[in-house]
């Protein structure tokens, strides 16, 4: 009872205050008191302290990969026997260092906070998004698909710890299956093509605007480390998504030459870029942007405002 009317003091105010503000700037208030409700229901969500701090975990995990996938480029740029590494190869790759088994078990605990993020914003929390409405339907299947996705990356850990089996580029093999299916399979890769182009141009778009960017607490970080995390957030965010569109484009051109080798994942679009002109150049940039999100995902793992948003 106590809590509900702070709630009602709490919205008497804002609209107080809105009432005094709306003449010089409406807009301003009207986001006010949508920014207050999604805050609201955001506590609401996340009233488990351990909850929160192992989905913010999971950010941890993620910039962890990321920024060893970045690490492995700028190699691959430096030493000509080094190949840019996707995700299972990284992994693979730090399975070789000292301690190299458990820190991929960790790594896989760790990604499944971030998966379990990913399921509450499907299921619970969508973000934006208008409850069941076309929008918000596709927004929570892009959230699932995304879950699966870093599922997949804590799979390839524990099989890369337990020996299950060996690396496979499942983006090629699905290809490749779906190209048994005359004009129908060729459809669907070039369809598959498009959307990822597309979740690719809304990166671009969101490290642009910055509305990509975690919401840090203002009163716990350095306003300078902000600044910097930012920075390193749209760089990385912009890095990923011309990493989406070379894997997009490549599906496509795939679909209309029916030919499953030109269609791959990350690491198939690090070769891409390797082999166009100044490829050491465009790789060492997607390499420096991988790391800088990486470096943000650290940031954000410990001063993000939202756990789920």
């Amino acid at each position: 009872m106590q809590q509900e009317a702070d709630r009602d003091k709490e919205q008497q105010k804002i609209s107080q205050l809105g009432s005094n503000l709306s003449q010089f700037h409406p807009t301003s208030v009207e986001d006010a008191e949508l920014t207050t409700n999604s805050n609201i229901l955001q506590s609401e969500i996340i009233s488990n302290p351990f909850l929160r701090q192992y989905i913010l975990l999971g950010y941890a995990a993620k910039g962890v990969v990321y920024f060893l996938i970045g690490i492995l480029a700028i190699e691959a740029v430096i030493l000509p026997e080094r190949k840019a590494a996707g995700t299972y190869k990284a992994l693979k790759h730090l399975s070789g260092q000292p301690l190299g088994s458990v820190i991929l078990c960790l790594l896989a605990v760790g990604i499944l906070g971030y998966v379990l993020r990913r399921l509450l914003q499907a299921i619970v929390y969508p973000g934006h998004s208008q409850g069941f409405s076309p929008q918000g339907i596709l927004q929570r299947s892009g959230y699932i698909l995304s879950s699966l996705s870093y599922a997949g990356v804590a799979y390839s850990a524990l099989s890369i710890v337990l020996h299950l089996g060996k690396y496979n580029d499942h983006i090629k093999d699905a290809v490749e299956k779906l190209f048994e299916q005359p004009i129908a399979g060729e459809g669907i890769v070039f369809i598959a093509g498009i959307g990822v182009t597309g979740v690719g141009i809304g990166y671009l778009y969101g490290a642009y605007t910055g509305s990509y960017i975690s919401q840090f607490t203002s009163s716990e970080i350095d306003p300078r480390l902000e600044y910097c995390a930012r920075w390193m957030g749209k760089i990385g965010i912009a890095a990923r998504g011309i990493a989406f569109i070379i894997t997009g484009i490549c599906l496509v051109i795939s679909s209309l030459v029916s030919n499953s080798d030109i269609a791959g994942g990350l690491q198939n679009a690090f070769q891409v870029l390797a082999a166009q002109p100044l490829g050491w150049l465009w790789l060492g940039l997607i390499g420096s942007g991988f790391i800088a999100y990486g470096l943000y995902m650290f940031v954000a793992s410990r001063y993000r405002l939202y756990a789920i948003r």
